[in-house]
């Protein structure tokens, strides 16, 4: 006796992942990569419906795995799976890759019913000279309280951008909230990424050293100091000046010591004065 269907439910083909939605599949990416020697090569892997399902790589023909999940099972460190939480990529990455490296790559995905493999192609060029990985930092470091911080951060990868970038601030991980954006731009073509850091109306606590760190363990930094200007009085002077890297500027009244002197300056002056004039009126009545 054959299983009957109910009218309107689908026909599900459990080895066919576009009949069945429950089964995992990869998505489309690069087959066939070719690297400069001295790169990171990059080969991505990306896999939907993954559920628990446990993703591995392996060389071509051997049977050793590189890895399974996020753990690398050789002793060669140049070897990394890069995986960020909740995403479908579980790329494998190869630090200065080297002619030896090159060959075909298997991603699978390992269930207890069945594999399913997907194969890319590695190619490295010896006859070329690599870019060398390189991050800059630039922006704002002298503002006023009230300003808007803006600091951009530039990483190139070794023939491929790095996956992401984080910031920090004396230590703590930067995240987006009401006056904090972050925005992120990846240029394939020049193996660049770009993030800019943008802090709206500046306050005293916002100045600190910022550290800019990339997917590959780039890392620079920058240090940020706000300036709190604040007028006490019309006349100008400046009277003190705070340390780390926030700067109180305040113009204040004249010193006491010095009106006094100005005082003690003007009786003389008018003592001056009458003296003048009674000399004069003695000469008059004489």
């Amino acid at each position: 006796m054959t299983n009957q269907l109910a009218p309107g439910e689908p026909r599900y083909n459990h080895y066919h992942p576009r009949k069945n939605p429950y089964l995992p599949f990869f998505r489309p990416t690069p087959n066939n990569v070719t690297f400069i020697r001295g790169q990171e090569a990059v080969l991505q892997c990306a896999v939907e419906n993954r559920g628990t399902k446990t993703v591995v790589w392996r060389k071509k023909p051997q049977k050793t795995p590189i890895s399974i999940g996020e753990t690398r099972f050789i002793t060669d460190t140049r070897f990394r799976i890069v995986h960020r939480e909740h995403s479908l990529t579980w790329n494998l990455h190869i630090k200065d890759v080297i002619a030896n490296d090159s060959g075909t790559y298997e991603c699978q995905v390992v269930s207890t019913k069945r594999k399913i493999r997907q194969n890319i192609d590695l190619n490295v060029d010896e006859s070329a000279e690599a870019i060398k990985p390189k991050i800059t930092i630039n922006g704002t470091l002298f503002m006023e309280k009230g300003q808007t911080l803006k600091l951009i951060c530039n990483a190139t990868g070794s023939g491929y951008p790095p996956d992401a970038i984080d910031w920090f601030k004396d230590g703590s991980k930067i995240k987006s909230n009401g006056r904090v954006t972050l925005t992120n731009d990846v240029s394939l073509a020049e193996s660049t990424i770009s993030s800019i850091l943008s802090v709206r109306r500046g306050l005293l606590k916002d100045a600190g050293t910022y550290v800019c760190r990339t997917s590959d363990l780039q890392v620079t930094s920058a240090r940020v100091n706000i300036l709190n200007i604040s007028l006490v009085a019309e006349s100008s002077g400046v009277t003190s000046i705070g340390g780390g890297g926030t700067y109180d500027v305040q113009r204040g009244e004249e010193d006491p010591k010095s009106n006094s002197q100005r005082r003690r300056a003007d009786t003389v002056v008018l003592i001056f004065l009458i003296v003048t004039l009674q000399l004069l009126r003695y000469k008059l009545i004489t």
